[in-house]
């Protein structure tokens, strides 16, 4: 059994199985005997049961191991796409949306602090940016949250790492904020320095303790994306620079985007699966 279907794919198997007869977690308990959590767990990917008490768990969703045989041999390889990581392909599309709006959101951003900060030109009033500085924040909080809590990792390092991101991050806009009125002002001062200064290391803090669980969960990712970890390392070391740190934001977009792509292509073929079913 260990051979033909191992884990998260098992865990995928017998989730989708038990949801197509209409069973919750717990009438399937009730039908195998078996503790919930050990249910939640073997769905999620994280145990790798014994035969026994996955026979009792397909006995009681009317399955078996010969079924699970012939329906892997049946289905062409050019059909068995890799790991789907995410908890709920549903959720990929509406992550995705935001994500780009994020992305998009974060270009005028820059472009209005580049050109005060390089050309000594306030592009808008502080009130505008203030605007779009809260659009902005708003964005990047469901995003993070929604990709971090939808994917299927072992460690909660992720949701932890992406919290300690997302505080870093509205700290910076606070300060960014704090500069902007500032410079347009003419009061940019030694502190706002230092305090640019703080915020770049920070970033490097929070972007590395985000790599961490790419990096352990690298296997499971295919293409690129098994890549994200590196990808994040390396803008944590631009980071760190302080001098670098717009290139360490550049590559933390890069990120984003290719999370982005991620979560567009697995809900697709989630959507392409359901329709062949």
């Amino acid at each position: 059994m260990k051979e033909i279907m191992k884990q998260p794919q098992l865990g995928d198997y017998i989730a989708n199985l038990r949801k197509e007869q209409g069973l919750t977690q717990e009438e399937l308990v009730e039908l195998c005997n078996i503790n919930v959590r050990t249910i939640q767990r073997i769905e999620a990917g994280e145990v790798t049961p014994r035969n026994y008490t996955i026979k009792n768990i397909l006995q009681a969703l009317g399955s078996s191991f010969a079924e699970i045989t012939q329906e892997l041999q049946e289905k062409p390889k050019a059909e068995q796409a890799p790991e789907n990581l995410l908890k709920n392909p549903k959720n990929g599309l509406w992550i995705a949306i935001v994500g780009m709006a994020y992305v998009l959101t974060s270009l005028p951003l820059t472009m209005i602090d580049l050109s005060l900060n390089f050309f000594d030109h306030a592009m808008v009033t502080s009130d505008i940016r203030f605007l779009i500085a809260i659009l902005y924040s708003v964005l990047a909080t469901v995003f993070y949250l929604g990709f971090s809590f939808n994917l299927k990792f072992k460690s909660p390092l992720l949701k932890i790492s992406a919290v300690v991101y997302l505080i870093a991050l509205l700290f910076a806009e606070i300060l960014f904020m704090d500069m902007y009125n500032s410079s347009v002002n003419a009061s940019f001062d030694a502190l706002n320095i230092g305090m640019s200064i703080v915020v770049s290391i920070v970033f490097a803090i929070a972007i590395a303790l985000l790599s961490i669980p790419f990096f352990q969960n690298r296997g499971r990712f295919s293409g690129p994306y098994k890549y994200l970890g590196y990808l994040l390392i390396v803008a944590a070391a631009f980071n760190l620079t302080v001098l670098l740190f717009p290139i360490g934001s550049l590559l933390v977009t890069l990120f984003e985007i290719m999370i982005v792509i991620y979560f567009i292509q697995n809900h697709q073929a989630f959507a392409k699966a359901k329709n062949i079913d």
